[in-house]
């Protein structure tokens, strides 16, 4: 998978306010909305249809491990490759969070 240029580098939450085409590549195709952000900094996005299940990518799944004792060492081999469309396996010691794939295939007009 590349890695994804522009924004933090990973996460897209960084992705200016504007109306991108999105798709999982698989039948949904949308538009996602995605608004500037409000008083708290919070930044809200919203599809024009289906469900963000039905535009992800579901091979593609990545995680953010973090923590004082978080160390690839915990992981447990078999939990890798993770079946698509399935969260990240929990690693001890670990905070996680779970990042779904979306293909931008253009910024809406």
């Amino acid at each position: 998978m590349e890695k994804p240029t522009g924004g933090d580098g990973g996460s897209g939450e960084s992705l200016k306010p504007g109306k991108y085409i999105v798709t999982g590549d698989r039948q949904v195709t949308t538009i996602l909305t995605v608004s500037p952000p409000d008083a708290s900094g919070a930044m809200q996005w919203q599809l024009g249809a289906g469900k963000l299940s039905e535009v992800t990518h579901l091979p593609c799944r990545t995680g953010r491990y973090s923590g004082p004792g978080c160390t690839p060492a915990n992981a447990k081999q078999s939990d890798f490759p993770v079946r698509p469309g399935a969260l990240m396996p929990p690693v001890q010691g670990c905070n996680k969070v779970d990042y779904a794939v979306l293909f931008v295939l253009g910024v809406a007009a």
